[in-house]
Order: structure tokens, then sequence, then C-alpha cells
């Protein structure tokens, strides 16, 4: 009898730290770093395929995950093009028609300008803290870092194309490192790895991150050049008047 009470001791002292563990507040943590400010960035990507790859160049301002407008800077035949998301209205401005376009929601699980990324990578997805449930698995090694694994399941009014989203977290700096959009057959729809981390405006995060797609045999690669905080950002600054005169402002 002492030995099974040892052994049962001995058993949920092991499971501690998992159990231990508050995966909200992690994910919240990894959030609140960088993707919950209200803040101004510049971006490159290059999406490379196996006959071209495509460069472009964006200016993005955002206030958390609700509301963003991107500009593209380049290539030349779409710059000037502007994307905007305001709480659940999505919208977009083209220079050379003068016309503003209102786009449904489903955009958002669309690709990106022909990337490896979707329209939610870019405008701001739904939160992994605040959006979808979670549940602890434990710790594993990705890209040479220990990480918190976590299984994100959304919400039942959270507007997904993915069944789950297996997040992993740094142990050692709080931020996230991959991840994993799973489909319900337990297929990769889509893969985010954190590349290289760099500290902007007092704030560490991923300044070097590799899209990869369902297939594994194109990627797209999401370099930040310049991020910095915004605080001056309101709501009401995500308007159509911005939309239209975004380079005098």
């Amino acid at each position: 009898m002492r030995r099974h009470i040892l052994y049962l001791l001995g058993l949920s002292l092991s499971f501690f730290p998992v159990l231990g563990q508050n995966p909200s507040a992690l994910l919240a943590k990894a959030e609140g770093a960088a993707v919950q400010q209200s803040a101004y960035s510049r971006i490159q990507m290059k999406a490379e395929r196996p006959r071209y790859t495509r460069e472009m160049e964006l200016r993005s301002w955002n206030m958390g995950n609700a509301y963003s407008l991107v500009q593209i800077v380049s290539p030349e035949r779409d710059a000037g093009m502007v994307y905007m998301k305001a709480d659940k209205a999505l919208m977009t401005y083209s220079p050379r028609t003068g016309k503003i376009m209102k786009l449904p929601s489903s955009m958002l699980m669309q690709g990106w300008m022909g990337t490896d990324a979707q329209f939610d990578n870019i405008l701001g997805a739904a939160s992994l803290s605040q959006d979808f449930t979670h549940q602890y698995l434990g710790k594993k090694t990705v890209n040479g870092q220990e990480c918190h694994l976590i299984r994100c399941t959304p919400k039942p009014n959270t507007p997904v194309a993915y069944d789950h989203v297996d997040a992993y977290l740094s142990v050692q700096n709080d931020t996230w490192v991959r991840l994993v959009f799973l489909d319900k057959k337990g297929g990769v729809s889509q893969q985010m790895d954190a590349l290289h981390f760099k500290r902007f405006d007092g704030v560490l995060m991923p300044d070097q991150i590799r899209f990869t797609a369902k297939e594994g045999n194109q990627t797209t690669t999401l370099t930040i050049m310049e991020w910095r905080k915004r605080p001056d950002l309101k709501a009401s600054w995500f308007s159509e008047a911005t939309m239209k005169n975004i380079d005098t402002l």
C-alpha cells in the first residue's frame, strides 16, 4: 500500500508542471508583446515559386487585431492599393479608380496577393488568446527553442477556416515560435515559423517569418523592416477618408 501511495504521489508531481501552466495567460502574454499594440510597420514579402519569385513592400497601421490598414508600396503595378479592416468591415481602395469597395469577410481566409500568407495574417487574424479555447500539451523543441505547445480551438462564433491551431511559444522569451493551422482531418493548411527575433521600440518580436502552404513546396518570407508604437491611433482613424489620403497623413 505504501509503495502504491508513493507511486501515485510521484505521478501527480510529474504532472504538476503541465497542470500548473495557464495556456490562456501564456498566449495573452505572447500577443501582448506586439499584436495587441497600436503600431506602424514597414514590411517586405518574398514569395518563392519553382518558376518565379514575387516581391512586395507594404506599410501597415494597426490597433490590436480589430483595426488595421495596409498600403502596398511596391511592385509598381499594385502601388497605392489600400486594404482596411475596421472591426467587422473589410474594404479596399484603388487610387486608379478612386473607388472604395467593400469585401466579404470570407476574404480574410483567402491568399494574400499571390503569396502563402492569408489576408488575416496581414490585416489581423482572430486573437488566439481571446477567440479560442486552449489545451496545454506540454513542451516541445521547435526551431532550436524549448516551447510550450498549446492547442487552440476556435470558439463557435470565431470566423476561421481551420479546425484548430497548434501554437508553440518560447519558454525563454514568451514569443511565438511556430503556428500550425490544421483542418478537420488533421492536415496542415498553413504553417508560420519565426526565423529570427529583433527588438523594435523596446518590444522583442519575430522580424522574419516564413509561411508554408499545405503542399510544402513553396514558401513566403515576411521581413519586418521597421516597427514602432503608435499609441495615438484611434478607431476613428481607420476610415474611408484615411484610405484615400494615407499618403498625406
